[in-house]
């Protein structure tokens, strides 16, 4: 019978304690509970996220969120504000419209907060989703083949710009072969200065120069402020083909010329308003604008009608003139990387002032010997009838919490409040339990080692009576 001497079985019991209480350590995780996720805007200016945390002392919070935008996404990250408890509600603001960056209302957001315990653990809380809408308003919202429209004011207004919205999409996609794949937000307001903080500004003197009846503010969002005396359906069908000729012509490095899109767009358009007056008068005059000179939009206030009118009646004299099929080649060309020349070139043998001297010809004008242009071969033209979107990956943390609800009418539009509680574990890739598996490891080696070279002693001794 072999004995096992005291320093042995203290060791041995030693060893046996340390590692339980080891086992223990590693099973042990915080708990966090998230709850009442909201996401309220009370004007177009910025979106207030908050959630409730409840549970183990938070020590720092990360919103993360992501946007839709036609076929591509995009997003950030914001530093949330933490209790100094570590616990209660926690915030972040996203500024939409500060003057360094721009989101417009209609986005649609999906996020989700990543919080950090005092322990070290890492909790991801299950996405939420939410639409950006003005808080100012009541918004309701209409469907119809892959247009939503958020309305406020009339309801059959808001029917017919639905309506006008997807005859566009149909008209203009079979025009220019163009396939819109994607959901389009179409924010109607309901006129006069009602939008006018949705709007991204351009410049003092032009805002006051100027009035926009709607915006193409992102790959999938239209803006609707006013009719301009158009008529809310033309200018709906306006924006709405800036979608269309977007994906039908322009690329990753080259874009179609601002006369182009300007151009088609007042085409899809049934009544032209003052713009026919505009580019009949520079016709009469012999004032007409060099095509070319119209790549990016004129920043000249009392040039606006004749930038559009002018851009019209070229376009439509390339569809009377050579056919839609052509137009629709010309877009995609300039999409697949060739500048608006080289396109004009390979498609209707012309370039830009080309195309301006035929057109002149066609009404009543004489032709213009213009000096000859270098060409690149790849360009990427000035774009400045998009107002660009800016996410920024860090805004300063808002410290008020919100308790918006969801607009019942407009499905996600006023908050983006779940009503319900989750409860989350920390990752298992959070930096507590990586150290507390690696302190677990080291010392069942060290064990092991230990009670292994015993144990061996053990067996060599002899045994006692």
């Amino acid at each position: 019978m072999m004995r096992l001497t005291r320093p042995v079985v203290r060791f041995v019991g030693g060893a046996a304690a340390l590692l339980i209480a080891f086992a223990l350590l590693g099973t042990a995780s915080a708990e966090v509970q998230a709850s009442n996720f909201t996401a309220t805007s009370a004007d177009p200016s910025a979106i207030e996220f908050s959630v409730q945390v409840s549970g183990d002392p938070i020590a720092s919070s990360t919103l993360s969120y992501r946007r839709a935008s036609g076929p591509t996404s995009i997003g950030g990250d914001l530093p949330g504000e933490v209790p100094s408890r570590g616990t209660g509600v926690v915030t972040a603001t996203l500024g939409t419209n500060n003057g360094t960056a721009y989101i417009p209302v209609g986005t649609r957001f999906t996020y989700q907060w990543i919080l950090k315990t005092e322990g070290g653990d890492t909790i991801e809380t299950e996405p939420q989703e939410f639409t950006f809408l003005d808080g100012r308003f009541d918004w309701q919202r209409l469907d119809q083949g892959g247009v939503t429209v958020y309305w406020y004011a009339d309801r059959a207004l808001a029917q017919s710009v639905l309506d006008a919205s997807a005859g566009a999409v149909a008209d203009m996609s079979a025009l220019l072969d163009a396939n819109i794949d994607f959901p389009i937000t179409v924010v109607l307001y309901s006129g006069g200065d009602s939008g006018l903080a949705a709007q991204q500004p351009r410049g003092g003197v032009y805002d006051e120069l100027s009035r926009t009846g709607g915006t193409r503010v992102a790959p999938d969002i239209v803006h609707v402020y006013d009719s301009l005396g158009l008529g809310w359906e033309d200018i709906t069908r306006h924006e709405i083909t800036h979608v269309v000729t977007a994906e039908a012509g322009d690329g990753p490095f080259t874009k179609m010329p601002s006369w182009l899109d300007e151009g088609l767009a007042t085409y899809a358009q049934s009544n032209k308003g003052t713009r026919v007056a505009a580019v009949e008068a520079a016709i009469a005059g012999d004032n007409t604008l060099r095509l070319r000179n119209l790549n990016a939009p004129v920043n000249r206030a009392d040039q606006i009608e004749l930038f559009y009118g002018q851009s019209w009646r070229v376009v439509e004299y390339l569809i009377d003139t050579y056919g839609g099929d052509k137009m629709a080649e010309l877009l995609a060309t300039i999409k697949a990387g060739n500048t608006a020349d080289q396109a004009f070139q390979d498609v209707y043998g012309f370039d830009q002032d080309g195309l301006y001297n035929e057109w002149r010809v066609s009404v009543g004008l004489e032709p213009i010997e213009f000096a000859p242009v270098v060409q690149a071969t790849t360009t990427a033209p000035t774009e400045a009838t998009r107002a660009p979107l800016t996410l920024p990956t860090s805004v300063s943390a808002g410290s008020s919490s919100s308790n918006g609800s969801t607009s019942g009418a407009a499905g996600d539009g006023g908050s983006g409040d779940s009503g319900t509680d989750v409860e989350v574990s920390p990752d298992d890739g959070g930096n507590g339990n990586v150290v507390t598996a690696a302190i677990i490891g080291a010392v069942t080696l060290v064990l092991a080692g230990g009670l292994g070279f015993f144990g061996l002693k053990l067996m060599r001794a002899k045994p006692q009576a």
